[in-house]
């Protein structure tokens, strides 16, 4: 059974390059752009992976989002990403800041990505999707199929790896 991640994501083009991805390697993506829309699919779904944009700014900040889900026994077991695609220069020590503090209220990974790799996304997600809810066969752009032999480390996505 394909797993089900809930994208919180309100530019339209971050929420189409993640939905496509992820439901190009069969994965099942709930969509949300506001908080509430997401809490209210969190209510009534399961899911299995939270991917929420970490520069939201719809009412509250994701960091009230992630207290909220970490908060509720039923879904603090669920990984919890934050995600910033193409980020905005900031100084290393906010950057830094923003990272701690994400880990610090529960997210399992922050990714940053200047430029968008779908394969090296997919690579950074099923790392944190249970086992049984990941398939190791893969399709690359032509369609063709093949098993993954191994993980290979993406030096270009910024915050990745924990430090």
């Amino acid at each position: 059974m394909a797993a089900k991640i809930l994208a919180l994501l309100e530019h339209t083009e971050t929420m189409s390059l993640i939905a496509d991805s992820l439901e190009h390697f069969g994965y099942v993506v709930l969509k949300a752009n506001k908080f509430q829309g997401a809490m209210d699919i969190l209510r009534s779904r399961q899911v299995d992976m939270i991917i929420g944009d970490v520069h939201l700014q719809n009412g509250g900040s994701i960091f009230d989002f992630l207290r909220w889900v970490k908060g509720d026994p039923q879904m603090r077991r669920v990984p919890f990403i934050c995600f910033s695609n193409k980020p905005v220069d900031v100084p290393k020590y906010l950057s830094r800041g923003v990272r701690i503090a994400a880990r610090a209220l529960g997210a399992a990974k922050y990714i940053i990505m200047e430029k968008f790799d779908r394969a090296a996304f997919r690579t950074e997600i099923e790392k944190l999707l249970p086992q049984n809810r990941t398939e190791n066969y893969h399709r690359d752009g032509n369609g063709n199929g093949h098993k993954d032999k191994q993980s290979i480390p993406f030096p270009f996505l910024k915050g990745a790896h924990d430090e």
